[in-house]
């Protein structure tokens, strides 16, 4: 690679990281500020994924990524990904809701350990030590937080919202979040597969699926009555624009994980991960106030620290298992030796895999 390839590509890749950072830190915060003034947060995912869907549509139309003819039968396949894909988003928002936005990285800090847990259980797929050691930090985190910190909902934004247990709410609403994230890391591989490994045409069904799920979900909320409640009394203004902003920032979180995908590595965009929760924690006590205990900055910091320590133990097992690839006589080393492939990686079962996913 010439220099200025090479340059190109570095540029690619900080650009793509930052992109992706600012879009999501934005989407949480402004989906904070969104329900502490309108607590209806099946709705306005329901509003988003619409906002989203139209926004692909005219992408598609106009932009460079073509998404592919809507078929039945994929639609199909990729119902218990979207299932609980939406069971995740709506747990998350609901998380939100009841709880401080610097906060909410500690409710859901559990996505690591489930994920382990689904992987094994599923995908008989076991960890190294070096994982599991990492997992139990950032589970030993999450209780800190929960355990240490006297106030969970200490804003105003949190306020506005708050009543009798809603931040035990809140707590258990990020638990469920996190296995329903858990599940979706592992029903993501099959989901690939049936969009013959193109992130972008699984965000665009996802989306659509969505939306459609969505509708019931809505209805059985019991969020019916308030938002025509909303939309009749003249009050729904600021809901809308705070629905349409967000659904906006949703469709560019599609296009910057498609981006993610393409140009970083999955270490990258985990590491990247882990600096967006520092700068969301930053962000959201100046903007919303939250107070900072100790035993939240001590567990971020744990959950941080255990996520980064994952990140290092897979990147040490694919180092391992490219080695032991290359070693072999006939080149294939899952065959002879499946667990070298297998601990420490949860999305991936193999280095040929994850280099399909990254194509």
């Amino acid at each position: 690679m010439s220099p200025k390839a090479e340059q190109h590509s570095r540029l690619a890749v900080l650009g793509t990281v930052v992109f992706y950072m600012v879009v999501a830190i934005s989407m949480t915060l402004l989906n904070k500020s969104v329900l502490s003034s309108t607590p209806m947060p099946v709705f306005l995912l329901l509003c988003q994924s619409a906002v989203a869907v139209l926004l692909l549509g005219l992408e598609n139309a106009f932009g460079p990524y073509k998404t592919p003819k809507f078929e039945s039968t994929t639609a199909k396949e990729l119902v218990p990904l979207v299932f609980v894909n939406v069971l995740g988003l709506i747990f998350n928002n609901a998380c939100l809701q009841y709880v401080d936005a610097s906060f909410h990285q500690v409710a859901r800090g559990l996505v690591l350990p489930f994920t382990i847990i689904v992987t094994v259980i599923v995908l008989h797929q076991y960890p190294s030590p070096l994982a599991l050691i990492a997992a139990l930090v950032v589970t030993f985190g999450f209780f800190s937080g929960v355990l240490l910190d006297p106030n969970h909902a200490s804003s105003a934004a949190s306020a506005a919202v708050a009543g009798e247990h809603t931040s035990s709410l809140g707590i258990t609403f990020g638990a469920m979040s996190s296995v329903s994230s858990a599940c979706h890391a592992v029903l993501i591989k099959r989901g690939l597969a049936s969009v013959s490994n193109s992130p972008i045409s699984l965000s665009y069904y996802n989306n659509i699926l969505s939306t459609l799920a969505l509708i019931p979900m809505f209805i059985i909320s019991g969020e019916v009555p308030a938002a025509i409640n909303m939309l009749s009394n003249g009050t729904a203004s600021q809901f809308v624009w705070g629905a349409a902003i967000t659904g906006f920032f949703g469709f560019l979180i599609s296009l910057a994980s498609f981006l993610s995908i393409k140009v970083t590595s999955p270490v990258t965009h985990m590491i990247s991960s882990a600096s967006r929760g520092v700068l969301q924690t930053m962000l959201a006590v100046y903007i919303f106030g939250d107070i900072m205990s100790r035993g939240r900055i001590i567990s971020i910091f744990l959950i941080i620290t255990g996520s980064v320590l994952y990140v290092y133990a897979k990147n040490e097992d694919s180092k391992r298992a490219k080695q032991f690839d290359k070693s072999t006589s006939n080149g294939n080393a899952e065959s002879q030796d499946p667990e070298s492939l297998e601990r420490g990686d949860i999305l991936f079962s193999s280095e040929k895999e994850k280099d399909g996913y990254n194509e």
